[in-house]
């Protein structure tokens, strides 16, 4: 059990269209704060592996938690992420590209449990893991919205899972790799930003 763990993975969606056709000063700020807000909304107490540039890698080592505990730690980063974003909207005073684009930007949240371990190199502390691998070739996916939690069949205890939210439409999907497919459900995380709202 020691090398098993939670793989936790928020991404930022449209982060590459953003740098790219933004002012780099404010768009450099603007992620730099959406990034420790994600970090700050860690109530699980995940570790992090590393900032990713428009992600961040949170990992944490033990048993499987419960599904609703991971996605009571999804909702706290996507509520907080998009009350941020609302700021901007409502509040913006200025009207540089950045600032005015920056509420086109979306969360995407990706879960799976696996075996893992963890390694030095100099000062840096790395993840090393088939399952490492795994959670990132899942960020690339043919989901249409880029707004959602995508969970794998290892922290699936029933598929998809009964009673859990009301509003949740869970789609089932596979992601092929050069190691086989990895199968995975899905629900859009719209719902969750209006609930945080009422």
């Amino acid at each position: 059990m020691d090398n098993k763990g939670l793989l936790f993975i928020p991404d930022i969606s449209g982060f590459t269209n953003f740098v790219t056709n933004t002012e780099i000063e404010h768009s450099r700020h603007i992620i730099q704060e959406l990034l420790e807000l994600l970090i700050d909304a860690n109530q699980l107490e995940l570790e992090i592996s590393e900032v990713e540039g428009d992600a961040i890698l949170f990992y944490k080592f033990g048993n499987m938690p419960e599904l609703n505990t991971i996605y009571e730690q999804v909702e706290k980063m996507f509520t907080s992420f998009h009350e941020h974003l609302k700021i901007y909207e409502n509040g913006r005073t200025c009207q540089c590209r950045a600032c005015v684009s920056v509420i086109d930007l979306t969360l995407k949240v990706i879960t799976h449990y696996g075996e893992f371990t963890g390694y030095k190199v100099k000062n840096f502390n790395k993840l090393f893991g088939k399952d490492v691998i795994v959670a990132h070739q899942l960020l690339k996916n043919d989901i249409e919205h880029h707004e959602y939690w995508l969970v794998t069949k290892s922290l699936m205890k029933d598929e998809p899972p009964a009673e859990f939210r009301e509003w949740m439409r869970w789609v089932a999907s596979t992601k092929k790799t050069e190691n086989g497919e990895v199968p995975f459900l899905y629900t859009q995380l719209n719902k969750a930003e209006n609930g945080a709202s009422e």
